[in-house]
């Protein structure tokens, strides 16, 4: 037997009894004649007559009815089902919860809402489940419960629950290359953007790459929509895809792997496909090799030697390189059907200056 020290008012210490955490009541176990003598940690404890005139059995109420919700966080998808709160019920002594009870009650987030009660139905063994279907947010919930027993309402920490969307497609995504047949450079530019879930959302990528399709290296990119892989291996398939997800957790469902190639090492410039046919929307790249680090310029000229297009790209490292050229002259015009010099002028960060010649054509 246990005792717990209680103060019941300032000049006068009180105790109460307890026996594998069933409570007693200790009128019908202390026969007393006058006072009552109790020892507790060496401590003399005098208990009078009206000590028990005060006293009758309130049971510990620390912890002893509780609410818990399901274990994992609640995010629900509002296309692919309502939010569902499940809550068990826990009674120390075995008490019965009341009838009406538990109470669920929630409100939007961050608003001036009142607090709306959703009503809760028994589904299995003091469990209970709650469906609301909502818009679109994040919503404080809490839920109340009591037994007969219980002096006063259980009333459970406030939690949250969140209503979303799961991100829908990719768009923009470069290099498109799932086929595999296309080839690459040793350094490339991956980019790709992706259509919300809800306008509002904060979204997380994580890129992929490598050279089996069942073991990619991951890349944490937190919220940037762009990558640049550096020193890949000549001559080698490459295998990457894009996981997304909002600031939830919600991911976009069996993102799509891709393949590309890589180029061998690059004797002279170069540009695939050719010929192409910019009026039905078709580019050529232009390929090259930077034997350091540096910059260029790519000029392209008619066959009677008018330069009609000029770009430039920085800070391009040592490797295998390439320019996406559309077909079209500086002013936005396709160009005529024929022949086309492209000239490219290498800027090394050593100092160093080289120039390389191709010829594209174009039919339409």
């Amino acid at each position: 037997m246990s005792i717990d020290e209680k103060e019941l008012d300032t000049d006068q210490k009180v105790a109460s009894f307890s026996q594998q955490n069933d409570w007693i009541n200790i009128d019908s176990y202390i026969d007393y004649t006058g006072i009552t003598e109790f020892k507790y940690n060496d401590q003399e404890f005098l208990l009078t007559p009206s000590y028990f005139d005060v006293f009758d059995y309130v049971p510990n109420t620390d912890n002893t009815l509780i609410v818990t919700d399901s274990l994992k966080d609640i995010v629900s998808i509002k296309s692919e089902s309502d939010v569902n709160i499940q809550v068990k019920y826990n009674d120390r002594y075995g008490n019965e919860i009341l009838n009406g009870y538990p109470k669920l009650y929630f409100r939007k987030q961050n608003s001036s809402d009142s607090w709306t009660q959703a009503s809760c139905t028994l589904i299995s063994n003091n469990i209970f489940s709650s469906d609301l279907s909502l818009d679109y947010g994040s919503y404080d919930y809490y839920v109340v419960a009591d037994n007969d027993n219980y002096p006063n309402e259980y009333i459970s920490p406030v939690k949250i629950f969140v209503v979303t969307e799961r991100p829908h497609s990719f768009v923009n995504l470069n290099p498109n290359l799932q086929d595999g047949k296309g080839n690459s450079n040793t350094v490339l530019n991956f980019s790709w953007n992706v259509t919300k879930g809800v306008e509002s959302d904060i979204l997380k990528y994580t890129l992929l790459l490598g050279t089996s399709e069942n073991s990619m290296q991951e890349y944490d990119l937190a919220t940037q929509n762009y990558y640049t892989a550096e020193n890949l291996s000549p001559r080698t398939r490459y295998y990457w895809k894009v996981e997304v997800e909002n600031q939830y957790g919600v991911k976009l469902l069996n993102p799509v792997t891709y393949d590309f190639v890589t180029l061998g090492e690059i004797q002279k410039a170069y540009n695939a496909p050719n010929p192409f046919n910019p009026k039905r929307g078709q580019n050529t790249r232009i390929f090259f090799e930077m034997q350091e680090d540096g910059n260029v310029e790519l000029d392209v000229y008619s066959e009677y030697g008018d330069k009609i297009y000029h770009t430039s790209q920085d800070n391009l490292s040592k490797g295998n390189n390439e320019i996406l050229y559309n077909g079209k002259d500086d002013n936005g015009n396709i160009l005529y059907n024929g022949t086309y010099l492209c000239v490219l002028k290498k800027k090394y960060s050593n100092g160093g200056n080289k120039t390389e010649r191709c010829r594209l054509l174009i039919i339409k």
